[in-house]
């Protein structure tokens, strides 16, 4: 249906109106009044840029931010950006019973109350171990008897030797004296030689027999510390005790002493703490875990640690003044921990530190720091290639 045009209007003006010409004049209209707006904008911006202010420089422009200011010394720009990035806060002591090392352990032994027998008093995780304890006990008992009996062997050699010395002595004044034949006091020379010869044997087989009592003893009590048992402490044990050994890395083994306070869990008694001594330590380390042996007396007189069952053993736990510092403070580099301590002079002193047990987000230094320090906490790993350049031995 086509649309009229209004009735009023002139009859050539109603047909210019619907013209495509006239379609095409507006839209050039519109085009260039968009061209001028677009014209003044650059012109606008151009003039804004040369009249604008310069840049201002960075904050760390310029300078020197960080640098190796010398042999394990470290010195940051104060009031820069990196500054502005490190924790800095003092160190402060704290009384504290944690232990000093947590380890890994377990029941070697208990001695079981009522029983005379030292070899069936015993009961041994293993009976290997049994068994060699056993052989450890005839062994420490024949050294003292092989050691009377050299004692014994060297008297009657020398008595016997000493009487034989009369004989040849009274002979040589009656031969000299003409009273009894030479032949007498050849004989009775030729019997002193034999008794000295045969005391020589004698004592000879009573000292070998001590060394092969000494060395098997010896020998057993290593197969013993090598199956995790301390024999000395086995004999010494009273009834209702428990023997615990546990395992201490290499690296840690300078921290553990004899009569250090300790404190047992055990999984298989949750919720319940067994406290005890170092009683005594290995006297060598285990080849094959490269650890040394701690063994333990705990006391046990109802009889519930049984041979086997697992532990984790906390290492001196005495009341003590701990200095804590944040897990982040601590930078390992090769085989050693370093904190940046704060010199006088406002410079960071690389030092290292002989770190403890981290406890939540810190951790305990046992040497290396003092109270009052400044250290740097969080941020300290921004740092870390300055600390490992400033570690390097200086170029010759």
């Amino acid at each position: 249906m086509h649309q009229q045009a209004a009735p009023d209007a002139p009859p050539g003006e109603r047909r210019a109106t619907g013209s495509p010409r006239v379609h095409l004049q507006r839209w050039h209209a519109i085009a260039g009044a968009l061209l001028l707006l677009a014209a003044a904008g650059l012109a606008l911006w151009r003039w804004r840029s040369t009249t604008a202010a310069p840049p201002s420089p960075a904050p760390d422009a310029g300078t020197e931010v960080v640098r190796v200011a010398g042999p394990r010394l470290i010195g940051v720009r104060p009031g820069s950006s990196l500054a502005a990035k490190l924790d800095v806060r003092r160190v402060a002591a704290e009384r504290t019973t944690a232990p000093l090392l947590n380890v890994t352990g377990s029941i070697v032994a208990r001695l079981a109350p009522g029983k005379d027998n030292p070899e069936a008093r015993w009961d041994f995780s293993q009976l290997e171990i049994a068994t060699t304890y056993a052989d450890w006990l005839r062994a420490r008992a024949e050294e003292p008897y092989a050691t009377q009996q050299l004692a014994k062997m060297r008297q009657l050699t020398a008595a016997r030797i000493a009487a034989q010395t009369e004989v040849v002595d009274r002979l040589r004044h009656l031969v000299k004296a003409g009273t009894d034949a030479p032949r007498d006091l050849a004989k009775a020379e030729a019997d002193l030689v034999q008794t000295q010869i045969e005391g020589q044997k004698q004592i000879f087989e009573a000292e070998t027999a001590l060394k092969n009592a000494t060395r098997a003893r010896a020998t057993l009590q290593r197969q013993l510390f090598q199956a995790g048992v301390d024999p000395e402490l086995l004999d010494g044990a009273k009834d209702g005790t428990a023997i615990l050994v546990a395992e201490v890395p290499e690296s840690r083994m300078g921290i553990v002493r004899a009569g250090q306070s300790a404190e047992a869990r055990f999984f298989a008694l949750p919720g319940e703490a067994f406290t005890g001594r170092v009683s005594s330590l290995a006297p060598a380390l285990a080849s094959d875990r490269r650890t040394l042996r701690v063994f333990f007396e705990l006391d046990d007189p109802q009889s519930r640690l049984r041979p086997g069952i697992f532990a984790e053993v906390g290492l001196g736990t005495e009341p003590r003044e701990g200095l804590l510092v944040p897990s982040d403070a601590v930078l390992h580099v090769g085989r050693s921990d370093y904190v940046l301590v704060q010199t006088p002079d406002g410079l960071w002193r690389v030092t290292e530190v002989q770190v403890g047990e981290a406890r939540a987000t810190d951790v305990e230094i046992l040497s290396g720091l003092a109270p009052g320090d400044t250290i740097v906490g969080s941020g300290a790993i921004l740092l870390k290639p300055l600390v490992v350049e400033a570690l390097q031995p200086p170029s010759s």
